[in-house]
């Protein structure tokens, strides 16, 4: 990480409480979205070196981050390491173990090797008493760190050497905040690590008081343009802007750029290169950590960081924008009928500009009430219906509810349905009061019913979908109670796997769990069925087959001197980030020409 320590820094941004001098976001890989928990430390070491032999880290990329399934139990010889902490008088040092068979050199060894490699290393932990895998019934214990913060530390930084640390929001910690305690014991080592929490979507000042990053929703499930601009618009958020500074960052999640097991190059549905591209700006642009998940060994049948996602990684002027020491984050000048401009300001006194071309002329997504306007000098930009939604008018009216996009005829008999983003893809159904068959509203001849098995589920179950009505099939007949939509004794609608060949999370009828992805809500106005208790989305019942009406491939985007606060006869020397061109000077306004989900970035001097 480079310009690391800068003091100046640290004091222009007050809310910043961490005694760590890190300024700048992390820039690296992970091992979670990409692989989960199938990781060893052959598989971390060699991605280390692919790090290395892409080039990756001579672009800047440096911190390599193994994610949960690492830890396996507490060194308890008496019984005394509880859950919540050590039991007063324990003589049990309840340092937490590696899983041996995983990592049988040890994890000292292996951080070792990394650091030789001149990569930093960083450790997954969660606040409560396990971690998030520690509470799936197939996992060991996987412990977590709550009571147990300077232990931990002390075992991460003096044991193992570590520089980063993240803290998963998994379980609860009832007797003390969990995020000071663990940024207390970090400080407390007297070695600067970078601390990464999981705490909830809004924003909250503490967050940016004890960690250096915070995410702001849940994990990005599937590589699609939709999920991660959801997760753009939870970041930029005007509560998350204000928090962002040196050191103290909004974290969107990993960036989709590359390929894994989980999302293999030539997979229907994935990102495009235009829309991979964007993401790494906007990330970049945040300013966020970019933190890969991609494969980086050579030769992986399921693809990795070929030479067009590489150009996007390493591109050097993308990369200065996100690690600009100002780190000030990016705002919206506007946000038009599917047209956005962004600005960032940079330490030299420039500025970063990005012209996003994201939607249609609200055909994609609906019209929100009384439409898109542009606000007011000092009104701020507030989605409407929940956070995250893709409506935007000037405050404070926030009445109108989303319109679901209509698919029609486009959704045929046989189309398995999936949880998606309720504006790019839900569909409207009438839901019966008590028991029968749930209706779609575009064609009443289709309701919900199995249209196949998801073989990637535990058990495999049937995969929920659009099924020409019938009274007979038992798969059609569903009660709505509480909140959870049942099909038969103790079988339930739930959001299972993404599986190969499948386009966003299978909604499956699956055994009753008591789980927050059973939960739904129903809105007898637009007919969504909605997944009421992730707090992640806003995901509703739908399909990602719904096919919207053609974008135009091009759009000219433009910004006035006006809107960016310039004098009007004040001349702007522009380049082009992407081309690596300069444009010249311009003065009063600047337009290009800007692809369907591209982010064409300039630098204005």
């Amino acid at each position: 990480m480079r310009a690391a320590y800068l003091v100046a820094a640290l004091l222009a941004n007050p809310s910043h409480a961490l005694d760590n001098g890190l300024i700048v976001p992390p820039m690296g890989w992970s091992s979670w979205y990409g692989f989960t928990s199938n990781i060893n430390e052959t598989m971390v070491y060699e991605m280390a070196q692919g790090m290395v032999s892409t080039g990756l880290h001579a672009a800047g990329y440096e911190h390599i981050w193994l994610d949960d399934g690492w830890a396996v139990a507490r060194v308890n010889t008496t019984g005394c390491c509880l859950d919540y902490g050590p039991a007063p008088g324990c003589k049990d040092s309840c340092k937490v173990i590696e899983e041996a068979s995983l990592f049988p050199s040890g994890m000292g060894a292996l951080v070792k090797k990394v650091h030789d490699l001149d990569l930093k290393f960083g450790i997954y932990t969660s606040k409560g008493p396990k971690t998030c895998l520690g509470y799936q019934p197939t996992q060991p214990h996987r412990p977590g760190a709550c009571g147990y913060e300077q232990i931990d530390a002390d075992t991460y930084v003096h044991d193992w050497d570590v520089d980063q640390v993240k803290d998963d929001g998994c379980g609860a910690c009832p007797q003390h905040d969990p995020w000071q305690a663990m940024a207390t014991a970090l400080n407390n080592t007297g070695k600067p690590i970078w601390y990464a929490i999981h705490a909830g979507t809004q924003p909250n000042a503490s967050y940016a008081k004890y960690s250096n990053m915070w995410r702001v929703g849940g994990d990005l499930s599937s590589a699609t343009f939709d999920m991660w601009t959801n997760r753009l618009d939870l970041a930029t958020a005007p509560g998350q802007a204000a928090l962002t500074g040196p050191g103290a960052f909004p974290n969107p999640d990993f960036l989709e750029v590359g390929y894994t097991p989980r999302n293999p190059k030539g997979r229907a549905g994935l990102s495009t290169l235009i829309e991979r591209r964007s993401m790494f700006t906007m990330w970049a642009a945040l300013p966020g950590p970019l933190i890969l998940s991609a494969e980086l060994r050579p030769n992986k049948p399921w693809g990795g960081v070929d030479p067009d996602i590489l150009a996007i990684l390493t591109n050097k002027e993308v990369i200065a924008i996100n690690q600009d020491t100002l780190a000030a984050p990016m705002r919206p000048i506007s946000r038009l009928d599917g047209a956005e401009v962004w600005k960032k300001p940079l330490a030299s006194g420039a500025a970063a500009i990005i012209l996003f071309y994201r939607n249609t002329t609200g055909q994609q997504y609906g019209q929100a009430g009384a439409g898109s306007t542009k606000p007011e000098a000092g009104e701020e930009y507030h989605a409407v219906d929940e956070p995250g939604s893709k409506y935007y008018k000037p405050s404070p009216s926030t009445s109108s509810l989303p319109l679901l996009v209509s698919a029609g005829t486009s959704v045929p008999a046989g189309t398995m349905l999936s949880k998606v983003m309720c504006n790019a893809g839900g569909l409207s159904f009438d839901v019966p009061v008590e028991t029968g068959a749930v209706v779609y509203r575009d064609d009443k001849t289709l309701c919900l019913g199995a249209v196949g098995t998801c073989k990637c589920s535990n058990p495999p179950s049937p995969k929920l979908g659009l099924a020409k009505c019938n009274a007979a099939d038992p798969t059609q007949l569903f009660t709505f109670r509480n909140g959870v939509l049942s099909a038969g004794p103790k079988k339930d609608v739930n959001s299972g796997p993404t599986c190969p060949g499948d386009r966003g999370n299978s909604l499956l009828i699956y055994p009753e769990q008591d789980h927050a992805n059973e939960q739904w809500s129903y809105n007898t106005q637009t007919g969504e069925i909605k997944q009421s208790a992730t707090g992640f989305g806003p995901y509703c019942m739908g399909t990602a087959a719904a096919v919207p009406p053609p974008a135009p491939p091009t759009r000219v985007i433009g910004v006035t001197w006006e809107e960016l606060g310039f004098p009007p006869s004040k001349s702007v020397a522009v380049r082009d980030v992407w081309a690596g061109k300069d444009l010249g000077s311009f003065t009063g306004q600047f337009n290009a020409t800007v692809q369907y989900h591209e982010t064409a970035t300039f630098i204005f001097h």
